[in-house]
């Protein structure tokens, strides 16, 4: 593909109801998502347009797509950009491959269907509001991960049982404020820092393999108790 014109890589291209643009000469990111009435539930995203590998998905490409229900990506795609799904509120499922290693801030946010979601093996990090005011229930969190970042699951009022891996480190002051049904967070190893903030002050918690029960107060901010629960 090295004979490709070079203003090739400024060039918009639209099939199915996507529209993509060129961002090299191997490669296309997804801008958008505009269906015809029929098409508007379900979507699974090409391998290759005219010749190009589907390597992104863009900032809002599918933000507020109201009625879209199932994604599928192909497995050349590495990075889905900031908000990309953002209030798709009737989003029930996404299949996500493993080659997708970064993922924007919010690219979940207020997808208040979507009940469970298993992240790709070589995802970098949580990203700040990843699954904000979303329907999440169920996630399967990468090994590897340390963090979990700022308001990552803020609102997730069906979340009720979370594990964090065994090289975690750090949750976020507000990583799981107004998770109103979170009960327990299991803690698999050692964790060197969990930060919980309860509208007063901060608990920092040196962490042993425990069961830790978790408590969210009047306000709505979130706590770990420092009792070890029976397993």
């Amino acid at each position: 593909m090295s004979d490709k014109h070079p203003s090739l890589t400024f060039m918009t291209i639209h099939q199915s109801g996507l529209s993509f643009s060129v961002i090299n000469e191997y490669d296309v990111k997804v801008l958008g998502f505009y269906p015809k009435s029929e098409e508007k539930a379900r979507v699974a995203i090409p391998q290759h347009v005219d010749g190009y590998r589907v390597a992104l998905i863009g900032k809002k490409a599918f933000y507020g797509c109201a009625e879209l229900r199932h994604v599928v990506l192909p497995p050349y795609v590495h990075t889905i950009e900031d908000e990309a799904f953002g209030l798709c509120d009737k989003l029930e499922d996404i299949v996500l491959p493993d080659s997708v290693k970064h993922i924007g801030k919010g690219a979940f946010e207020g997808t208040t269907a979507l009940k469970e979601v298993t992240l790709p093996k070589h995802i970098e990090s949580l990203p700040k509001g990843l699954f904000y005011d979303s329907g999440i229930a169920r996630v399967s969190i990468p090994e590897h991960i340390t963090e979990i970042s700022s308001g990552c699951f803020y609102d997730c009022r069906n979340l009720q049982c979370i594990t964090l891996p065994a090289k975690i480190t750090k949750v976020a002051a507000d990583a799981f404020h107004y998770c109103v049904n979170l009960k327990e967070v299991v803690s698999s190893s050692t964790v060197d820092h969990i930060e919980m903030f309860d509208g007063e002050r901060k608990w920092k918690l040196k962490t042993t393999p425990r069961l830790f029960r978790y408590k969210v107060v009047e306000d709505g901010t979130a706590r770990f108790s420092t009792t070890p629960q029976a397993n």
